[in-house]
């Protein structure tokens, strides 16, 4: 009896083991990670002179601190020289419109003098015109209506030249400033460019004097005050202060469902409240867990590599365990 009694209390025992493991161990999907950093290269831009060095290897910078300070002659050299084709170009433009106003005062000029001159002569005919309708009063002949009709005419001849006239100075005067308008669009357009690349070669002016993207620690610095350096050349690399990425490992079987995109939250095993979001981007093969995550030094623990992608901003520390949720 007392047999059968210990068999009933073993099985009653290990449904209840199920029960609770069923409810309480079925949704814990974390699983372990080590945090990196990877380290970036800060390279020259263009070929320069390293005028100073103001970090060594090992010391903590942060974010907008001055690093290295870089001189180049020709950058200088191609600034100015843009500068000096932008007031050249507004001078050039200055004159231009200088000369459209001088045209304009002299296409006026020949229209006043034109009017002038034709209305004068109108005036003139105008008057013999009167003059002979009051001198033959009401006694008309053929030859003082031929008279008539002839100052008739020349007046009316003088009025359709005048318009003509002045119609070919408008024309003229809309010529000259349709051209002028082309030439000034051009000129603006070549100005454009020039500015363009002024406001570019500026920048990496300002670039010359190399400064940290983000907190960290100084690894190596490549170059030395009065060296120069081409093109692309690397100056020195950094190693931020937080993470950049964060490689988990599943363990055995469980939780494999995890996909590409799956987002994930980062935890610090040593302070739980230093959390980051972070995002699934890749598996790799299964491999040997660093020592950090190893529970024993006798047995090797294998697991399969889970690439994490975290922001830059993050308040993780590098090269630590991590919780991944």
């Amino acid at each position: 009896m007392k047999k059968n009694s210990f068999f009933w209390f073993t099985g009653i025992l290990f449904i209840l083991l199920l029960i609770i493991n069923t409810q309480y161990f079925k949704g814990n999907r974390s699983f372990l990670g080590v945090s990196y950093s990877n380290p970036y290269t800060i390279n020259s831009d263009r070929s320069a002179t390293v005028l100073n060095t103001l970090v060594s290897p090992g010391e903590t910078v942060t974010n907008g601190d001055t690093l290295i300070t870089l001189y180049s002659p020709q950058l200088e050299l191609d600034i100015e020289k843009l500068r000096k084709t932008n007031l050249l170009t507004e001078s050039e433009i200055e004159e231009k419109n200088e000369l459209l106003e001088s045209e304009l005062a002299l296409f006026e000029s020949e229209k006043v003098q034109r009017q002038q001159e034709i209305n004068a002569e109108i005036k003139l005919l105008s008057r013999r015109l009167n003059l002979q309708q009051k001198l033959s009063g009401n006694e008309t002949n053929s030859v003082e209506i031929n008279q008539t009709n002839e100052i008739q005419l020349q007046i009316e001849s003088l009025q359709q030249q005048l318009s003509l006239e002045l119609l070919a100075i408008e024309i003229r005067v809309n010529d000259v400033t349709q051209e002028h308008i082309f030439d000034i669009s051009q000129i603006r357009a070549r100005q454009e460019l020039a500015i363009q690349e002024l406001v570019w070669k500026e920048r990496m002016l300002d670039n010359l004097t190399r400064i940290a993207q983000t907190d960290g620690v100084v690894e190596r610095v490549y170059v030395k005050p009065l060296e120069q350096v081409d093109s692309y050349t690397p100056l020195l690399s950094i190693n931020p202060r937080h993470p950049t990425s964060v490689l988990g490992y599943l363990v055995g079987q469980k939780d494999r469902n995890r996909q590409i995109g799956d987002t994930v939250t980062v935890r610090s095993s040593q302070e739980s409240s230093l959390i980051s979001s972070g995002v699934i981007t890749g598996f790799g093969s299964v491999v040997a867990l660093p020592a950090i995550l190893q529970n024993s030094s006798s047995i090797t623990t294998f697991g399969l590599e889970i690439y994490v992608k975290i922001p830059e901003k993050n308040p993780l520390p590098v090269g630590e365990k991590v919780i991944i949720e």
